[in-house]
This record gives structure tokens, C-alpha cells and sequence, in this order.
């Protein structure tokens, strides 16, 4: 049998209750198991193999884009068969403290993903199969989810995609605009006037890289779900055929920003995002935006999305650090690398450095490199790997 982790999740006031079950599987056997839980979440009880178990719980631990979390490491006498971890309290998303990006529990919406650490994360154990259930959903709608009529609970997983992204909208409230590829999800009543155009950019932006600046491939229907007024900054992320984001955008340039970057990264992507490797996903995804501003002679777009990182990053440190951990603002020096590189070289050499990435098999930056190399294009190669370092 796999190993299976099923959360199930019951929602109330402004917080929740929850209950994770691990089953590690019969492949895997071990008597110890450890994992991270947002540190402002209450462990009520853990139970191992159904007996109430005793835990170490260790200092808070800042892990890489999530909040003050603690790792819990529990030790038993015989081998592991279930772990059972009871826990409640809230979360939400504090620009303040910049942690909780993209996660709030309001009586309209309901939104927690990877970003708040709301369940068991870095298990020491793989799970191969993921499960949410969500109580009492009989007033919700769950993007991506499935409602069980009987149980009048909502199940989420094992369907290709992560199922810990969890967006709740209160029936009553939710508005939706649907096309043949792409549902709209929101309360705001603002965002139906930024639907139809967020329609129309996404068919042009798909048509521009689908086949033509990357592989072709089979592009899902997305679903969207925005969460405005519940939170309204803090830009947004796509996971699979699921993107989230405050609002779709206040004028056109923001609207084809958001969709152009975050479906670039269904190619741009699978770089190391916790170290500063991760400059090659969002920089490629970025610069495939400004490939679409430029195909379309969108100055607008064009200025829009790269003035405010020519503004900054002269103040940011290099892209490649010392200790191997992402620093602030690679997402703005990697943009601005590669446009010294578009005035040096050419729109071509840019989507086609961007396009090597995207088919690389070991995405880092020493693969793009040999990439480079491997096609002649050693001045290339060279400006990238001595920009890394300024």
C-alpha cells in the first residue's frame, strides 16, 4: 500500500480544526517521523499506531517563504503504522510581517495554501497520495473540489494537483464568469469588469506561447480564484490549472502581466525555488511576459513590467550567493541581467535562451550555461555567468 496523508478540515468563526492521518505504507518502515506546523497552530493531541503519543517540538524555525513554524519529531517503539495529528487556530496572510502570503478565513472566503504552513509540511516520510476534506461545505463552493452530497463535505486530491491549496467561497456571495478555458472565481464586485478582458489576454498570451515561443503542449482549463476584498496585495501564483491572485488587475498592463507571468511558469519552472536558482524560473517567466509585450508592440506592457525593477536594482545584491540561499529581489536582477542582454544581443537570443531553459532536464544554471555553450553561443553564456556575480 502507499503511503497516504488525508487532512480533514472544519471551519469556524474566523479559524479551524483539523485532523491530519499519515499512513506511511508498506514500503516504508520506521519507528521515527517528524514534520513542520505553523507555529501559532495548537497541537491538541498526536496519536501513533491509535495510542496517544508523546512529541519534541522544537524552536521556532523560519522555513523559506512560510512563517515562525515548529517541527515536531516523534520517536516510537515499534514501527510506525498511523499518525493521527490533531491541531486548530487561524492563520492570515500579514504584509507586516510578511508571512501567510495568500492566506485568510473570512465569512466569504476561505483561503490557505502552502505559503501559511497550515498542515504538515517536510514530512521524513513521501506521501503518494493527498486528501483534504472539508466538514459542513453544504453553504460553500471549493474550486477544484468535489461535494459529496451525503456527507455534505467537499473532497479535494489526488488528482494530479496539490490539494492544499484550499479557496472556499460562501455560495451567496460568489460571482463567476466561465469560458471554455478559463472560470473566474470572486466576490468583488470590480472584478467582473476585468473578467472579460483577463478572457480575451489569456486566449491572445496561450496562442503566443503554446507552440510558438515554447513546446506546444495540452493547456488545461484554469481556474482563477481571486480574493479580493478579503486580501489586496501580494501578487498571486499558479499552481497547475489553478491560479490565484487578489484581483485579476486594475488596468490592462496589470491584467496581462499577471496572466502572462504566471502561465509562463508552466514551462518556467523547476529550478530550485528555495536557493538562487530560483532567478531562472522567474526571470525566464518574466521575460516571457515582455517577448508577448514585444510581439504585440505593446510599449505600454513592455515599460510597465520592467521600469520598477530598472528602478531598483542597482540597490540589490547578486543573484548568486555565497551560501547558496535565494536573496532578495532575484527576481528583479535576473530581469534586468537579461535585459542587458536583449540590448546586447537581440529579442532572438533572449527567446532563445528563455526557450533552453524551459527544455532543460536539470533546470539550474549551470545546465543553461552548457546549454548555451553546447550551441555556439559562448558570449552568451559568458554574460550570464559574470551577471550572476555583479
Amino acid at each position: 500500500m502507499d503511503s497516504i496523508m488525508e487532512i480533514t478540515l472544519d471551519f469556524f468563526d474566523e479559524a479551524f480544526t483539523a485532523t491530519a492521518k499519515i499512513i506511511p505504507g508498506t514500503v516504508t518502515k520506521t519507528k521515527e517521523f517528524s514534520f513542520i506546523l505553523n507555529d501559532d497552530l495548537l497541537i491538541s493531541e498526536i496519536k501513533c499506531n491509535e495510542k496517544t503519543a508523546d512529541y519534541e517540538a522544537s524552536s521556532p524555525i523560519r522555513p523559506e517563504f512560510r512563517p515562525l513554524s515548529k517541527k515536531i519529531s516523534i520517536r516510537n517503539e515499534e514501527n510506525i503504522q498511523c499518525i493521527e495529528i490533531k491541531y486548530s487556530g487561524t492563520i492570515s496572510f500579514s504584509l507586516e510581517n510578511r508571512s501567510c502570503w495568500h492566506n485568510i478565513i473570512t465569512s466569504d472566503i476561505k483561503s490557505l495554501s502552502w505559503y501559511s504552513c497550515w498542515y504538515p509540511q517536510e514530512l521524513s516520510i513521501e506521501i503518494k497520495h493527498d486528501k483534504v476534506i472539508i466538514l459542513n461545505g453544504q453553504d460553500y463552493f471549493l474550486v477544484k473540489g468535489r461535494y459529496d452530497e451525503r456527507g455534505k463535505a467537499w473532497e479535494y486530491g489526488d488528482r494530479g494537483y496539490d490539494p492544499y491549496n484550499i479557496v472556499l467561497y460562501r455560495k451567496k456571495a460568489l460571482q463567476t464568469v466561465s469560458k471554455p478555458f478559463m472560470n473566474i472565481y470572486f466576490i468583488d464586485d470590480s472584478i467582473e469588469k476585468q473578467a472579460d478582458k483577463s478572457v480575451a489576454l489569456y486566449h491572445e498570451i496561450i496562442d503566443f506561447y503554446n507552440g510558438n515561443l515554447f513546446p506546444q503542449k495540452d493547456i488545461p482549463v484554469l481556474d482563477v480564484a481571486c480574493a479580493s476584498p478579503a486580501i489586496t496585495v501580494g501578487g498571486g501564483y499558479r499552481r497547475k490549472d489553478l491560479m490565484w491572485c487578489t484581483s485579476l488587475g486594475d488596468n490592462d498592463q496589470e491584467i496581462a502581466w499577471l496572466n502572462a507571468h504566471e502561465t509562463a511558469h508552466i514551462w518556467c519552472s523547476g529550478a530550485d525555488s528555495g536557493s538562487w536558482e530560483d532567478w531562472l524560473n522567474e526571470t525566464t517567466a518574466e521575460w516571457a511576459s515582455l517577448l508577448f509585450a514585444l510581439n504585440k508592440n505593446d510599449d505600454l506592457l513592455f515599460d510597465f513590467i520592467l521600469k520598477p525593477k530598472l528602478e531598483k536594482y542597482k540597490s540589490l545584491p547578486a543573484i548568486r550567493t555565497s551560501d547558496g540561499l535565494r536573496p532578495e529581489g532575484v527576481h528583479d536582477k535576473g530581469t534586468v541581467l537579461f535585459y542587458e542582454m536583449y540590448k546586447l544581443f537581440g529579442v532572438e537570443t533572449i527567446a532563445k535562451t528563455v526557450r533552453l531553459f524551459a527544455d532543460l532536464e536539470h533546470k539550474n544554471t549551470f545546465s543553461l550555461l552548457q546549454a548555451l555553450y553546447d550551441i555556439n553561443e559562448s558570449d552568451v553564456a559568458d554574460f550570464i555567468k559574470n551577471g550572476i556575480t555583479a
